[in-house]
């Protein structure tokens, strides 16, 4: 079968290859993808950032996917052939002291489909039992490989006091950013502003009718002064931070009222500082917003898709062949893409 490796260290090193078709083992179920997504964790491996330095080459690549089940493994028992499922990313080990107090999704023991086993961007796909979610009918299979981002939306946003008559700033308009414009929309925020420093995801952000989207490339005293003037000269309720920039760090210590909430999503590139005097004075509460809950966030996901309250399909981009992935790392490490999503070509 026909898949999209990661085979040498450092930058670049992905090459489309005839691979073998695996099979489930014990626990394990095998899945006939219909898509995968570009992640911006496939960017960071392309990229050979220290996470991605763990693995072992050659991988393949991908962990945003959906697909049918075509055989399970022995002991298999909350699935089935012919379940229709999305996959979740983390594996964690479920046996650590994070895992039995019920935060799961940040176990320091978690592997990575597309890190640490093979992943989706193939026409077949193993995976333990444990991190596939069998769909409803009603969620289309290109809809259901954005579950695994768009959870992450969802669960930021029902972080704290959650988006409900909130005025809500969203920092950063990569996908999930984009995401969750649409999330907080559909969950009642009384204005929710969109910033960003690409005139591509500023136009992205545009489309998705929030109050207000603001270029940030100059600087942030217009993104201040705009933010005040919409909301009384208080600022906004909850910020939301995608890029992990310490402009935008800097922005959202400004605007955020007093008392106000930080829901932390973006990963800066390495240390960064902020004004902690400011964060300590003005009260915050500071969220930090790793994957999903598990599975909790999945439910919250399924209603908002199931209900027509959000429409992922707005923001796919490109869907293309596996043959044709390498051209979708590119369109998105220039920034020319939103969601692309790959489909398999038959084994």
């Amino acid at each position: 079968m026909l898949a999209l490796r990661k085979i040498e260290p450092g930058v670049g090193g992905l090459s489309v290859d005839e691979v073998p078709v695996p099979e489930p083992g014990p626990g394990e179920v095998k899945i006939k993808v219909a898509y995968t997504g570009i992640c911006g964790t496939d960017l960071h491996i392309y990229n050979w950032v220290p996470f991605a330095q763990r693995m072992q080459l050659p991988t393949v690549l991908g962990h945003e996917t959906s697909g049918t089940i075509v055989a399970v493994g022995e002991g298999v028992s909350s699935v089935k052939v012919d379940d229709f499922i999305s996959m979740e990313s983390h594996i964690s080990c479920g046996t650590c002291y994070t895992c039995h107090m019920g935060q799961a999704n940040v176990c320091m023991n978690t592997r990575y489909p597309g890190v640490d086993i093979d992943g989706g961007f193939a026409p077949y796909v193993v995976v333990p039992e444990k991190i596939v979610w069998k769909q409803p009918e009603g969620i289309s299979p290109q809809v259901a490989a954005m579950f695994e981002p768009f959870g992450i939306a969802v669960h930021a946003s029902f972080k704290g006091r959650g988006m409900a008559g909130m005025n809500v700033l969203v920092a950063g308009c990569g996908p999930i950013g984009l995401m969750n414009i649409i999330v907080a929309k559909a969950l009642g925020a009384n204005r929710v502003i969109a910033t960003d420093v690409s005139p591509t995801r500023l136009q992205q952000a545009r489309d998705l009718a929030p109050d207000a989207v603001i270029d940030v490339s100059n600087g942030n005293q217009q993104a201040i002064k705009t933010i005040r003037d919409m909301t009384r000269r208080n600022g906004v309720d909850v910020s939301l931070e995608y890029s992990g920039a310490p402009q935008s760090l800097a922005l959202i210590s400004e605007v955020t009222v007093a008392g106000g909430e930080l829901v932390m999503v973006g990963v800066p590139g390495g240390e960064t500082l902020v004004n902690l005097e400011t964060w300590l004075l003005k009260g915050f509460d500071i969220y930090n917003v790793h994957g999903r809950r598990l599975h909790s966030t999945w439910e919250q996901a399924s209603k908002l898709v199931l209900d027509k309250k959000v429409d992922l399909e707005q923001l796919i981009s490109h869907v293309m062949p596996i043959s044709e992935a390498p051209r979708g790392v590119d369109l998105l490490l220039k920034g020319e893409g939103i969601k692309i999503l790959i489909e398999p070509e038959d084994a």
